[in-house]
């Protein structure tokens, strides 16, 4: 069988090569490039410490003027049942979460996890608290997202922390000053220092102070209290007095994450 192969015919496909080749780049010019955007971090923080990582703290001071005032303020921070005055324990990091690329608000910002042990026998009293380890790299972006609850801050060259202070109306008309403190290693994150001091007339009702420990650092801290100016009323009312203000500071705002030590 013979095949005949005319100029016509060459012509033919050659034109509809043309309109084939006219079509695909048509196609490819009007159609939409899909481009992926990966949305750009709105901070630098990053974790400073390892897992498994260890810290030594020390329970530096510890004053209550009645039993209530230290189931008070042992509700809040659950450890101090379990360690003794000028007594070291040992922090160890169990867990760290994934820091996300956008954080846009304080309940964002990623925790740690964190178990507490006996310097001495090394058995664990204190499991998965969170609070005392930070991301480092941004305070800046921390103190921002941590403005609107109210506090106010300190930074120098090695620490960044935090301040809440306030005034409770106190039975009988005398007020009950309120100080929280925070501070937090800017080299790794971790809580260096932490104090709860509740006074009135002058003279302190609670005051307690855990301190991450260094050799040459003493262990216990002394305080002078003139017992005589407390009033009864006022020890018996703190309790109540106290709850009413956290009740209302956890109303008003968002619940910082220092104020997660306290759970």
């Amino acid at each position: 069988m013979n095949t005949f192969i005319t100029d016509e015919t060459v012509q033919l496909s050659e034109m509809k090569f043309r309109l084939l080749v006219s079509a695909l780049f048509l196609t490819t010019l009007f159609t939409p490039i899909i481009i992926p955007v990966v949305a750009q971090p709105n901070h630098t923080l990053e974790w400073g410490v390892d897992l498994e990582e260890r810290f030594t703290y020390v329970l530096q001071r510890e004053y209550y003027a009645d039993a209530s005032s230290e189931s008070f303020i042992q509700g809040q921070l659950q450890f101090l049942a379990e360690i003794q005055l000028g007594e070291k324990f040992i922090l160890e990091i169990e867990s760290l979460e994934t820091i996300e690329d956008q954080i846009n608000e304080s309940l964002q910002i990623p925790l740690s996890y964190c178990n507490f042990r006996r310097a001495g026998d090394d058995s664990i009293f204190w499991q998965d608290q969170v609070g005392f380890v930070l991301p480092i790299e941004d305070w800046d972006f921390l103190e921002e997202l941590e403005g609107a609850s109210g506090q106010d801050f300190t930074e120098t060259q090695d620490e960044w922390g935090t301040m809440r202070s306030g005034v409770l109306p106190g039975v009988g008309g005398t007020d009950i000053s309120v100080y929280i403190e925070t501070r937090y290693e800017k080299e790794n994150g971790t809580l260096t220092y932490l104090r709860h001091r509740y006074s009135t007339l002058g003279s302190d009702l609670i005051d307690v102070i855990i301190a991450q420990w260094h050799t040459g650092m003493p262990t216990v801290i002394g305080g002078e209290i003139q017992l005589a100016t407390i009033l009864i009323i006022t020890i018996s009312g703190l309790t109540a007095a106290i709850v009413a203000f956290l009740v209302y500071r956890y109303v008003k705002g968002k619940k910082s994450i220092v104020q997660m030590l306290g759970e």
